[in-house]
């Protein structure tokens, strides 16, 4: 690969940074793939008035950061929109990746899209780069379309593992944005284009299809729906139902996607949304963004599961919609309990004028024997009382040692992250990891407890809950996994094994150092 003009200014990855939003766990699937839209990512950028930087320090910052997230995801391929369209731009960012990773460790996949010569400097294209020890494309780089500029954003690529000659099509895309009648009819069009595509079997070389993007669509718009129509299941939704990867006047949106046909969903281990660009969590860090949109990822295991893997995720949901469904409420005192509200089709508790009051509403039994993480998710809402009062009021809690008696149990609270801003009942969305420490246990219970005293009762709703969980491999250990791979190398450090995989150091136990 040729070498380019501007030299780089090299920066070690300060773990500090990242350490804040770690790597979501995406299972224990082979290869990782990351999508994003790179926020027009340009090398040209004297030529253009797309970027948003516009001398030579700004592209050397930019790229840096992108290299700096494509070598902490220890991920294996890289979707990515809004990129200059000629060659050079993503050779640059590989050129950046290698001078700090060795040289050919990355590479870009080479599309035919505007080369040199051309003057077509305004054009954006999707494009993909990829680590080269564990992939390779397989076939060429196609158009999901041949409208004109969507050549460029809508593209299709089959890939090849390594070590097990297993393949998957890959399709990476940018629809229409703006929020207007006519662009939301541009992004059925966009959907439509993809579909045909896709069924196109010139450019699919293998049947398993992931379709990664920034759709610039919600999930209940038409476009969507296209998918949906045609057997995609957006996989970011399956395992988090609030996921969101960019922040839109203070409110998180799901308008980048991961949508998988069913024999892609099968090989699917884990899918989430890697919260360093957005700020709408809290999550944002100014030393690391490079774009306003967050990557996000899926985790594969290409051809089934891995032999020795019995286990099966969990996916529980209850909705409280037509009742308390599976949930137990527990009155330890006071004359209110938990009861389910018709009105408003969500489990509530509420005090008002009802003395000092201790309830529990309590989840069935979970069995996490064979679980490597998870998450609880709900919607909640409060009114009444102190608004500052609310958490202490309001409690969810966990226990693995519940048999019946709620006193008897020991309760670990779980911080809830998201509150109302006001008195009105406003609607806000929680995910929570489970702890670390209740996974492989089989007797798993949640409760949301509610504690006042004799006044200053809130009102407590809650609706939309769901359970997910990340299947632990039973057949191997963490270490044989990572030492069965083909670039493992064993080190002895100060009387320590170590035990290094592409450049990522683990213990014996398999655990990441």
């Amino acid at each position: 690969m040729r070498k380019h003009i501007l030299t780089f200014l090299l920066t070690v990855v300060t773990m500090a940074v990242w350490a804040a939003t770690p790597v979501p766990d995406v299972g224990n699937g082979r290869i990782r793939v990351v999508g994003n839209n790179l926020l027009n990512y340009y090398y040209n950028y004297a030529e253009s008035s797309r970027p948003s930087y516009d001398d030579e320090a700004g592209l050397i910052e930019k790229t840096q950061r992108i290299a700096d997230m494509v070598i902490a995801s220890d991920a294996d391929i890289f979707a990515f929109c809004e990129v200059e369209a000629k060659p050079i731009t993503l050779e640059y960012l590989v050129d950046a990746l290698n001078t700090r990773m060795g040289e050919g460790a990355y590479a870009a996949v080479s599309d035919g899209i505007y080369e040199e010569t051309d003057s077509y400097d305004n054009a954006i294209k999707s494009g993909f780069i990829y680590r080269t020890e564990k992939v390779k494309p397989y076939g060429s780089n196609y158009a999901a379309t041949n409208v004109a500029y969507y050549r460029n954003t809508m593209r299709i690529q089959a890939w090849e593992e390594l070590a097990t000659g297993e393949r998957f099509t890959l399709s990476m895309n940018h629809f229409k944005a703006k929020s207007d009648a006519a662009s939301q009819s541009k992004r059925v069009d966009n959907a439509n284009w993809l579909v045909s595509g896709l069924n196109t079997s010139s450019k699919v070389k293998d049947p398993d299809i992931l379709i990664m993007g920034d759709l610039n669509a919600e999930m209940d718009e038409e476009a969507m729906q296209i998918l949906i129509n045609n057997n995609y299941e957006e996989q970011l939704l399956s395992f988090n139902p609030y996921a969101y990867s960019y922040c839109y006047q203070g409110s998180g949106e799901l308008i980048d996607h991961a949508f998988a046909n069913s024999s892609m969903a099968d090989q699917i281990t884990g899918a989430a949304v890697w919260h360093i660009n957005t700020s709408c969590g809290g999550y944002y860090n100014s030393a690391t963004r490079y774009s306003d949109h967050d990557p996000y990822m899926v985790g594969l295991n290409l051809g089934g599961e891995l032999p020795g893997q019995d286990c099966t995720p969990i996916r529980f949901s209850e909705s409280f919609s037509e009742g308390l469904g599976q949930f137990t409420p527990v009155d330890q005192g006071g004359a209110a309990t938990w009861l389910w509200n018709s009105s408003y089709s969500c489990a509530n508790m509420n005090g008002y004028n009802k003395g000092a009051n201790e309830d529990y509403l309590i989840s069935p039994a979970f069995d996490f024997t064979d679980q490597k993480s998870g998450t609880i998710a709900f919607q909640h809402a409060v009114g009444y009382g102190t608004s500052t009062d609310w958490s202490s009021q309001c409690q969810l809690l966990i226990s693995d040692d519940y048999t019946g008696d709620v006193t008897a149990a020991t309760w670990t609270q779980l911080q809830i992250p998201l509150w109302g801003t006001s008195k009105n009942f406003e609607w806000m969305s929680n995910s929570i990891a489970i702890p670390a420490q209740f996974m492989h246990r089989n007797n798993v219970h949640f409760a949301f407890y509610y504690t006042i005293g004799e006044s200053n009762a809130p009102s407590w709703e809650i609706k939309d809950l769901t359970v997910n969980t990340v299947c632990e491999k039973s057949g191997e250990s963490a270490v044989e996994s990572v030492q069965a791979a083909p670039s493992a190398q064993k080190i002895l450090r100060h009387g320590q094994l170590i035990i290094i995989r592409s450049g990522v150091e683990y213990t014996v136990t398999g655990q990441r150092l």
